[in-house]
């Protein structure tokens, strides 16, 4: 008898599935893979220029030609698996071998000495510890050192006596690491529970808030000081942190996802698969009734309101963002829960679950200029590594609200009938100052007319940015390079300047990061099944899960979305993996 897999959200998650159910997962002439997608997607492009094709993945080329220069506004890069030290990101790196995308793997090469500046003051990160510069921070002993050091000695009080080396080893102090008798704090005491404490709190009981504020700072991202879970942000935050060399794919890493659905559709034509994308829908709500999943969809035009009869399939994958789950709850509310049906995301236990992941907003502004003024700037970045190569993407500093800029540079993947193209990546901020540019979305001649919680930009992909904010960040950028609000006049008008707000809905956060007070191995085991975990009958098959990068041990990586997926359908549709992971739990508590 068929099959029906409906897999609700086409990002790297919902991909990920679809591709391994129809290539390796038994399915057989006659079965149903169907992807359901709020946004209009155009895979067979593998460009976002006007629209996404994979969820927080978006390589942007200028003015939308696949053949321009590119700035990666969503995920940009992974981790290359090392399989001699067990390190990197696996799963991403097999799947670009088994799609053959070998040949358009490139390094994504990162400064071993960014430019900074922080509180006015530039200077270069290796300049510190040479006896003439200090960050401009009270830290007396850590101001002449980069801040990344002194982050790793919080870590190193936090891990003090716990042996965490390898990733099963991490997630067992993620669930009972203790603090050890040697620690020293008013707050906290030896045999404190490190899971149970929030990061910044600790930090702060360490360090002081001029130490806090100084590895904010110029760590370069807010998220990793926030008050999350402080024995996951222990380990990634310190010497434990996986390792391995950054990488990307020539002409943006979009191509991944492009490259993952024209696999599945290929496959399923050959083995008579129906493999379908229902574009612009969206999941409006879900129940269980007569043990199987019953859903209402909902139009892009009217997101809120269901749209047809009920439906239902023999499994449902939920492939979204806890903000996406949490809409399609509300909605659930609302529907009528008669006898024999289950209303399971509504269940106090899978609401808690869900909240044990805090959003972390994340926005990025990208710009091209026809000249790479930022190499004579004043204080231009350091693109060289110590290997002497010069295609180095950054990153600079900066506390300021651009946070972090890369330069991109001309990457254009095709023959340029033009002058090159230079795009950088002009601000890479989260958390703290997504707001200060979230006001300049729209002009100052305008009022906003579109509730922040309905638009859904982010689904469109890059928007132009306004007038106002393309001035505010050259302001900026003049006071990061050359240390003068009025050196503007040394910076080029762009070519174009466009932004993308991951804060906004249906994804509300550009990543996530694990919430203090949780067992992080008992939420990754259970919400993946959250139709068991909400009260559906004990004894019935699993047919509802729920997967993404947001309940991983990758979060903010494809790799987490990818490893969640394939831990469901190794674990509960019997595919066999392709992963190794005798060293490698796909998630905490993996039983592989």
């Amino acid at each position: 008898m068929s099959k029906t897999y409906t897999i609700f959200g086409a990002g790297p998650g919902g991909l990920y599935s679809a591709w391994r159910l129809i290539t390796k997962g038994g399915l057989t002439k006659g079965d149903t893979v169907r992807l359901v997608e709020w946004g209009k997607y155009k895979f067979e492009d593998g460009d976002c220029g006007t629209r996404l094709p994979a969820g927080r993945i978006c390589s942007h080329h200028y003015q939308g030609n696949p053949d321009n220069s590119y700035i990666e506004v969503g995920g940009m890069r992974y981790l290359e698996w090392n399989n001699n030290k067990k390190t990197g990101h696996q799963l991403v790196t097999e799947v670009i071998n088994k799609l053959n995308l070998n040949k358009q793997v490139v390094d994504f090469r990162t400064t071993e000495n960014p430019l900074m500046y922080l509180r006015g003051k530039n200077f270069y990160q290796k300049d510190l510890g040479n006896g003439t510069t200090e960050a401009p921070y009270n830290t007396p002993g850590n101001n002449i050192k980069p801040a990344d050091e002194l982050s790793g000695n919080i870590s190193k009080l936090m891990t003090e006596g716990s042996d965490i080396e390898t990733r099963a080893q991490q997630c067992g102090f993620y669930s009972s690491g203790k603090l050890s008798e040697n620690i020293s704090s008013y707050v906290y005491k030896s045999g404190d529970t490190i899971s149970n404490i929030g990061y910044w709190n600790f930090f702060y009981d360490q360090a002081g808030n001029e130490g806090y504020n100084y590895a904010a700072d110029a760590g370069g991202y807010s998220s990793n000081v926030i008050n999350w879970n402080a024995a996951n942000a222990a380990v990634y935050n310190g010497e434990f942190a996986p390792g391995g060399e950054y990488k990307t794919l020539k002409a943006g890493y979009s191509q991944l996802f492009k490259a993952l659905y024209t696999s599945a559709k290929s496959d399923a034509g050959k083995k008579g698969i129906h493999f379908e994308i229902k574009s612009g829908k969206r999941l409006h709500s879900i129940w269980m009734q007569e043990k199987r999943p019953h859903y209402y969809l909902a139009t892009d035009q009217n997101p809120f309101k269901s749209d047809g009869d009920p439906q239902s399939t023999d499994y449902a994958i939920l492939a979204m963002p806890p903000h996406a789950v949490e809409l399609v709850a509300r909605a659930t509310r609302y529907v009528s829960m008669g006898e024999g049906k289950t209303d399971f995301l509504n269940n106090q236990k899978v609401q808690n679950y869900l909240e044990s992941v805090i959003e972390q907003p994340s926005l990025k502004i990208a710009m091209f200029f026809d000249t790479e003024w930022w190499k004579k700037a004043t204080y231009p970045p350091k693109l060289v590594n110590s290997a002497g190569n010069d295609d180095v993407f950054g990153p600079t500093i900066t506390d300021l609200s651009l946070r972090q800029i890369y330069y991109f540079g001309n990457n254009a993947p095709g023959k340029s009938n033009g002058k090159p193209v230079y795009g950088i990546l002009a601000s890479y901020d989260d958390m703290r100052f997504t707001q200060f540019w979230r006001e300049m979305d729209i002009g100052v001649d305008k009022r906003r007319c579109t509730p922040i919680s309905q638009n859904y930009q982010a689904l469109q992909g890059a928007q132009r940015a306004t007038s106002t904010m393309e001035r505010m960040v050259i302001l900026e950028l003049a006071k990061v390079h050359y240390n003068d609000p009025n050196a503007t006049c040394n910076i080029p008008k762009p070519l174009e300047t466009v932004v993308m707000d991951w804060g906004l809905a249906p994804f509300g956060a550009g990543y996530h990061g694990w919430a203090a007070h949780y067992d992080i191995a008992d939420v990754m085991q259970k919400i993946r099944t959250p139709a068991k975990l909400g009260g559906a009958e004990a004894d019935q098959e699993e047919t509802v899960f729920l997967i993404g990068s947001a309940f991983s041990n990758d979060q903010a990586w494809v790799e987490g979305a990818f490893c969640t997926a394939e831990s469901v359908l190794t674990e509960f549709l019997n595919l066999e993996t392709i992963a190794d992971t005798t060293k490698y739990p796909l998630i905490c508590g993996c039983k592989h």
